[in-house]
């Protein structure tokens, strides 16, 4: 592919990704809080997003396959005229119990944009500016979800005009596909090892994806609540989400250049081990007023940083065929955090208090932090904290 080519299908990509994201960042505080004035426990409305973190379990057996026969950019221009519908529908019926079928195919399209979209970047990057542009990838998404909440502060989440604006969001998103190279990632022929094999051959950045996606939807979730539980405004919440997402789209990009310089996995601990900080003191900071500001800047930019880390270490060590399947395995790990995340939260806020959701989701890091610690020990013995391009 000619470099011209390869710049402007990664530009598409990248906007087309950034205006999912936005529609991401207002749909899941947008749905629990039209459940939470319905009435709805906590359980329930974890339960509701289980639902739809599940489709990307049960549709990812066939994405490789998927990819190989057709190109990602097709995939997903497709995907987002379905959404549109489903958003529509959504807000024309606002029922608990008809959007947990609803929901899950919500799941399915969305999980093919990620699918596709991370697949062709990291087919189209370059190894030595892999970590940037996957910064830059991640930066311009957070971009989307800081916008999600900031339309929802304007539209309120009553009614049908949040659901009108995200459907018109979605259909924006398909725009800039129109200048992406529609090409298949790998060959239709190529054939890879299966699911649990990429998993197994990259552990530690698969499991990252389940804890990152378990904190992230618990956070966009129930940080509405949490906050109002603490004393703040459901404006005031929706604003530091926004805020949040603005630190990830800013503070990922210099993180990301240093990913492209030091042993990936060590800085994957020291975000984990920064988040859980994060964690620790959020029901104090974000009472704070100013302060509350640059600690959801500091904290969006930190944990945004551990999903960057991840797609860059799947680009790092697969490609081809096996790219297909690891980004999907990826996306799925990622579906996995999302059903587990938001229940576990929901069933911990119900049963502990509504203030109890950060320590909660800081036993989820608690967890998983000797994994990269582990790693990156491993790779200093080999050649000390310089980037380092061993399996992960």
């Amino acid at each position: 592919m000619k470099r011209f080519e390869r710049k402007r299908s990664l530009a598409g990509i990248i906007a087309a990704m950034a205006v999912v994201n936005l529609v991401y960042g207002i749909t899941f505080p947008l749905l629990s809080l039209v459940l939470d004035a319905q009435g709805v426990s906590k359980t329930l409305i974890g339960l509701s997003t289980i639902v739809q973190a599940a489709a990307v379990i049960v549709i990812a057996p066939w994405t490789p396959s998927l990819l190989r026969r057709y190109p990602p950019s097709r995939v997903m221009q497709l995907a987002t005229v379905i959404l549109a519908i489903l958003f529509l529908l959504a807000g024309s019926f606002p029922n608990i119990w008809f959007w947990f079928p609803l929901r899950f195919v919500i799941g399915a399209m969305t999980a093919l944009l990620w699918i596709s979209s991370e697949a062709l970047i990291n087919e189209l990057a370059e190894e030595h500016w892999r970590g940037r542009i996957i910064g830059f990838y991640a930066s311009v998404g957070a971009a989307g979800f800081a916008l999600g909440p900031l339309l929802l502060m304007l539209t309120g989440s009553e009614g049908m005009a949040p659901f009108y604006v995200t459907c018109a969001m979605i259909l924006l998103a398909a725009i800039p596909l129109f200048i992406v190279s529609h090409q298949a990632v790998g060959y239709a022929d190529q054939k890879h090892e299966g699911l649990w094999k990429v998993f197994m051959l990259a552990p530690t950045v698969m499991i990252a994806n389940v804890v990152y996606a378990a904190s992230a939807e618990s956070v966009l979730t129930f940080f509405p609540l949490f906050g109002m539980d603490l004393g703040l405004s459901q404006e005031a919440t929706l604003g530091l989400l926004t805020i949040m997402g603005l630190g990830t789209m800013i503070l990922v990009m210099p993180i990301s250049w240093l990913a492209d310089h030091v042993d990936r996995m060590g800085l994957l601990a020291v975000c984990v081990l920064l988040t859980m900080a994060g964690l620790a003191l959020m029901p104090w900071l974000i009472q704070i007023p100013l302060v509350s500001a640059i600690y959801a800047f500091l904290f969006g930019g930190v944990e945004g940083m551990i999903y960057a880390l991840g797609v860059i270490l799947v680009g790092q060590r697969f490609r081809g065929a096996m790219l297909a399947a690891a980004t999907t395995m990826f996306t799925a790990c990622w579906g996995a955090g999302t059903m587990l995340g938001p229940l576990l939260v929901g069933v911990g806020m119900d049963r502990f208090g509504a203030d109890q959701m950060a320590f909660i989701i800081f036993g989820f890091f608690a967890l998983f932090l000797p994994l990269p610690v582990a790693s990156y020990l491993r790779n200093r013995r080999r050649s000390g904290f310089i980037r380092d391009q061993s399996p992960p």
